[in-house]
């Protein structure tokens, strides 16, 4: 099969178009599924630059993006819950910029029926780790207060979504030119963090849903926190003693897979709850130019790489 793949930890430039790969079998567990749409994510190069290695050793050469959707096309042993034909999305360790992969079960459900392939594509790691992020760990709830920093991102568009459908008081940032969108996905109050430090007009929130990173953008995500509150970082390590001094908590949040949180998100987008945001989807022969613009930070949303053109 034809892959996107990289050798070596780097930059854009240890990427390989159009390599031949083998196949992947699945295993115990597992399904193989030809893929339509391979989801693009900041963890794509983050990945590949080896910042995550210490975390995420991966096995190179390595495949890129972790997010698909396709149609499942072979059975690993003890799998029932799915059938081959089955139109799914989902995560996978293995590498999605291919015109196949194998994913866990645990990892895979069924995608939203009324989504197109590739589309569904761009749902389900950005939507999982800001369902997790809200709810798993900052258990959010409805009359809270919550901040979401890059707030026009991935993560971002349905952190808003969800927590708007759980009945929190939002507050997001983005550049100018991203307010109507946010204001539109349920955001009740946006900031412009080129002209405004949100530490100066943000105040007493219990949940922050940190991206950016840095010990500086740490510290102000802290000190607007109310006590009690809780930072989630989905950038970089926690700071959990600063947080404990000033009587606040702090986690960080690397997504894990799950099947049935999978279900309830391909549930809400039927229902018309969220809906994703998608910058654009590009042909395969596109897909280092979409890695790449997602490394420089332009993306509005999602970006999708359809593999099968």
């Amino acid at each position: 099969m034809k892959a996107l793949r990289f050798h070596q930890y780097g930059g854009p430039e240890v990427l390989r178009f159009d390599e031949d790969a083998p196949v992947p079998e699945p295993g115990d567990g597992q399904v193989q599924v030809k893929v339509s749409g391979a989801g693009v994510n900041p963890v794509d190069w983050k990945l590949r630059q080896g910042y995550l290695e210490g975390f995420f050793p991966l096995e190179l050469p390595a495949t890129v993006a972790w997010e698909f959707s396709g149609t499942i096309s072979k059975l690993g042993p003890g799998v029932t819950q799915f059938a081959v034909g089955d139109e799914v999305y989902g995560h996978s360790h293995y590498g999605t910029t291919a015109e196949y992969t194998v994913a866990s079960v645990e990892g895979v459900a069924l995608k939203p029926f009324s989504m197109d392939l590739p589309d569904a594509a761009a749902i389900p790691l950005a939507c999982s780790t800001a369902y997790q992020a809200l709810f798993d760990v900052a258990n959010l709830h409805a009359g809270q207060r919550v901040f979401i920093q890059a707030a026009a991102g991935g993560v971002g568009t349905y952190a808003i979504q969800l927590a708007k459908w759980a009945g929190a008081y939002v507050i997001g940032t983005a550049s100018a030119k991203n307010h109507h969108l946010l204001k539109e996905l349920g955001c009740d109050e946006v900031i412009d963090y080129r002209t405004t430090a949100y530490e100066t007009v943000v105040k007493d929130v219990d949940v922050v849903l940190e991206s950016v990173g840095g010990d500086e953008n740490m510290a102000k995500s802290l000190s607007i926190l109310k006590p009690g509150g809780i930072l989630v970082s989905i950038s970089s390590p926690e700071p959990t003693e600063a947080a404990e001094a000033q009587g606040k908590r702090a986690a960080y949040l690397f997504m894990k897979q799950n099947s049935a949180q999978l279900t309830i998100i391909a549930n809400l987008v039927q229902d018309l709850k969220i809906r994703p945001v998608i910058d654009a989807v590009v042909p395969y022969r596109e897909a280092i130019d979409a890695q790449n613009e997602c490394q420089a930070g332009h993306v509005v949303g999602k970006l999708v790489v359809d593999v099968r053109r």
